[in-house]
């Protein structure tokens, strides 16, 4: 590693090396808001015909208006063509991918683990802003990490830094308790895959107190959110979909279908944005007298939960009626485990020398 600080060069030249990098942390990050928002829309990221434009009127942008940034500051956060207000979610995504990109070269110089954190600071914003969106990680994000540790399981061989096997039992390590958590919903399974191919990345040390400041983060993140929620909103969740829930089971049993006698079947999902997502996966064939059309049943709760956001929902079905409805808000862990991972990725070893050193 070569740091940025080293006596031999001058200090303009550090001031310069660090501005440059806030800058290329700008433009990087420019490019993963494109990323986050078409890649789910499965959207071309580039090309001749998919120039960024204005998500409002759709005019295309110009170079002025693409300045990461200050475009935003200089516009005064609103579109120059239709006037209609600019997420600011652009300007942060922008803003965290340089600061994060300058906090590693300061702290990593220039070594190949810098390199690996500004494909990992990558990979963790897009998964981070999508799961905001969307309430799922991509499976691309975690590929691209689990990557990642791969070759740093790989340098370990040579680098000594740690035994290679401890990049494996990282993997298993983190896996096992968030698979676990996620079982009884706590967490996504988007989010064990990210965790578990963030364990193979920094080894079981360094896992550790990336869950924890996730998990730490996440259930004050959490709470403030519901705080946050608008009086009477579960409620409404709740007896809405309990209606729909009821007049769907009558269509399927008029069509001759229906949980059989004496059986009970659980349908379970989410509402993000009002849009419904009951898993046809969790459809027991064995409980059921034909095929029941889940399609259906998500296309009549999005209509009637246009206003619902982030509720876990669970249908209860016994025999010829829907005896339970329950709906549970839902809280993103995404970007919570990101901060973990990333912050472990640079001080983990220091963190845990800290923790031992108030142990004594």
């Amino acid at each position: 590693m070569i740091s940025i600080f080293d006596d031999r060069f001058p200090t303009y030249y550090t001031v310069i090396f660090l501005i440059l990098t806030f800058i290329l942390g700008t433009a990087i990050g420019s490019f993963l808001n494109v990323v986050i928002i078409r890649v789910p829309r499965k959207e071309p990221i580039s090309g001749a015909h998919n120039r960024s434009h204005c998500m409002s009127c759709g005019h295309q942008l110009g170079t002025l208006d693409l300045v990461p940034i200050f475009s935003y500051i200089f516009l005064g956060g609103r579109c120059r063509y239709c006037k209609e207000r600019i997420s600011p979610r652009y300007w942060i995504v922008e803003t965290v991918t340089a600061i994060a990109y300058t906090l590693s070269v300061i702290f990593l110089g220039l070594s190949l683990s810098l390199l690996i954190a500004f494909v990992l600071i990558g990979a963790l914003v897009v998964a981070s802003g999508i799961d905001i969106d969307r309430m799922e990680i991509p499976y691309g994000c975690s590929i691209l990490v689990a990557a990642l540790g791969v070759a740093a399981t790989v340098m370990s061989v040579f680098t000594n830094d740690m035994p290679w096997y401890d990049h494996l039992i990282g993997a298993v390590a983190v896996a096992v308790p968030f698979a676990v958590l996620a079982m009884f919903g706590a967490m996504g399974g988007g989010d064990v895959q990210l965790m578990a191919a963030s364990g193979l990345l920094l080894g079981w040390r360094n896992i550790i107190p990336a869950a924890g400041i996730g998990i730490i983060l996440g259930a004050i993140g959490g709470l403030i959110e519901l705080m946050t929620v608008p009086k009477g909103a579960k409620e409404t969740a709740r007896t809405k979909s309990l209606e729909v829930a009821e007049k769907w089971y009558e269509l399927q049993k008029e069509a001759g279908v229906s949980v059989l006698p004496d059986k009970t079947e659980a349908l379970f999902g989410s509402i993000f944005k009002g849009e419904s997502d009951i898993e046809k996966e969790c459809v027991d064939a064995k409980l059921w007298n034909g095929t029941p059309d889940i399609g259906l049943l998500n296309s009549m709760l999005g209509e009637e939960l246009t206003d619902i956001t982030k509720f876990g929902i669970s249908i209860v079905i016994a025999g010829d009626k829907v005896t339970k409805v329950t709906c549970k808000r839902q809280v993103v862990f995404g970007p919570y485990l990101s901060v973990g991972v990333f912050t472990s990725f640079l001080f983990g070893t220091e963190i845990i020398s800290w923790y031992l050193g108030l142990l004594r």
